[in-house]
């Protein structure tokens, strides 16, 4: 007994430095990353800004949007605007941990190593995250975002002070990507990527943002100037790209048909939405008219019939089929409206028509060019730029920015009860664990800038 105690006191000496050598092995592991170059963790907010830009967010706001129609389980609620702040939990640690955090590292990097393009890229990557979630949320963590060590409960930022904030930020970004051309893969897929660098600046994709922020204040002047230096053509777009090289890869898959096709078939339809029936030529809502007909866009936008629409997951939600984060049209139709609104209705019109040319292009001739006289009113012209957006930013959160901003004047009807809805509430982790979260507990209490 005396022996075996003695070889039980040795063998524990040995675990012990057995274990500090272990511990050694693990500090040193070449295969345990403890960091890593800036240009590689910028994969990391790319991907946040997609699942934000495509995911969830997207899906709810076109739910209120009517563009669909939540049709089962948690989805069924959301028709009826019925939302809870557990809801979001997920997507705001998305958003401001995988996204927001991940930029502010690589400025940070980007600026110790001087390279200030991949600042630049960060800096708008990090805008364009921030932008949804104030137009979304309103007031939101944005000066002390991004630094939890510091700042562990970050306070939450005026919707306007973040507006201002995200200009001058974007600023910075088009200084530091200055004119050159875009060299580096934007999301995903290696080959339309290629396609698109030849004719896409980083700048100009900053300049899109700060017209669509500039149009969330109802600032048009500004947006005006602005979406005139911003994406100059359809060849130029700032796309998520899905190709999977047609070998059907799971985490390639646009994230429409992910969640349609592939992993919640039938949560999310469009059997009673208002988007199919102003494309449908049966239904009493069509907009089509002499010079007009929508039959290209219902079949490219919806699978099904009249009274049984569903998301179309073999076009425009194909599983290879990329998502625009900001697209020429958006960009054109910016422009269109903020000419309107300052006065200039030719050059309103003239923007609206280069969006019709780009459908008649693609659904071989089904929009013919508008004139004055098309229009009884300028202000049924007004309507028809707000109605050509709506329909050409299917599926984006744009379409509820828009909608919300504009007191819904296209007239998009109530799914429920008396009153539209205004934002997202907070996520219930936040409430759990931020004290400065705000208060507001339902969905009908406008943000600032839409009050």
């Amino acid at each position: 007994m005396k022996n075996y105690k003695i070889l039980l006191f040795f063998l524990f000496i040995f675990a012990i430095s057995s274990c500090d050598k272990i511990a050694d092995l693990e500090e040193n592991d070449p295969n345990n990353f403890k960091d890593a170059p800036a240009d590689l963790i910028i994969n990391t907010p790319l991907l946040a800004n997609a699942l934000v830009a495509e995911g969830e967010l997207a899906r709810i706001s076109n739910i209120f949007s009517d563009q669909f129609t939540g049709a089962d389980r948690q989805y069924l609620s959301f028709e009826k605007y019925l939302i809870t702040a557990g809801d979001f939990s997920n997507i705001w640690s998305t958003l401001y941990a995988d996204g927001v955090a991940q930029c502010k590292l690589i400025q940070e990097k980007a600026t110790l190593a001087n390279d200030p393009h991949l600042k630049g890229i960060s800096q708008i990557v990090e805008a364009n995250l921030i932008g949804l979630a104030t137009s979304l949320w309103g007031d939101v963590p944005f000066t002390q975002a991004g630094n939890v060590d510091k700042f562990p409960e970050p306070s939450f930022d005026d919707q306007l002070a973040v507006y201002a904030g995200l200009q001058s930020l974007l600023d910075e970004a088009i200084a530091n990507v200055g004119n050159a051309t875009v060299t580096e893969a934007v999301h995903g897929s290696e080959t339309v990527d290629q396609t698109v660098r030849a004719n896409m600046r980083w700048k100009e994709i900053a300049y899109s943002l700060k017209s669509r922020f500039y149009l969330h204040v109802k600032d048009y002047p500004n947006a005006l100037a602005n979406a005139k230096l911003g994406i100059p053509s359809s060849d130029a777009e700032w796309l998520i790209n899905h190709d999977d090289g047609g070998n059907w890869i799971d985490g390639k898959f646009n994230i429409y048909f992910s969640f349609c096709a592939w992993y919640r078939g039938g949560y999310l339809g469009a059997s009673d939405a208002y988007l199919p029936k102003l494309l449908d030529a049966s239904a009493t809502e069509y907009r089509g008219d002499t010079k007009t007909d929508e039959a290209g866009r219902l079949a490219y936008y919806y699978a099904g019939s009249s009274g049984s629409w569903d998301p179309n997951t073999g076009k425009i939600w194909s599983n290879s089929s990329p998502f625009p984060v900001f697209s020429w049209v958006e960009n054109k139709l910016i422009e269109a409206e903020s000419e309107w609104r300052g006065g200039s209705k030719a050059n309103a019109l003239d923007a609206l028509n280069e969006v019709r040319a780009y459908w008649n292009k693609k659904f071989a001739g089904k929009y013919s060019e508008y004139v004055d006289t098309d229009f009884a009113s300028d202000a049924d012209l007004l309507s028809e730029i707000l109605e050509e957006k709506y329909i050409s930013l299917h599926g984006q959160i744009e379409v509820f920015n828009d909608l919300r901003r504009t007191d819904n004047h296209i007239g998009v009807p109530i799914k429920s009860g008396s009153k539209f809805p205004e934002r997202f509430i907070y996520p219930q982790s936040e409430i759990n664990s931020n004290p400065n979260t705000p208060e507001i507990k339902d969905i009908y209490t406008p943000t600032k800038v839409n009050s």
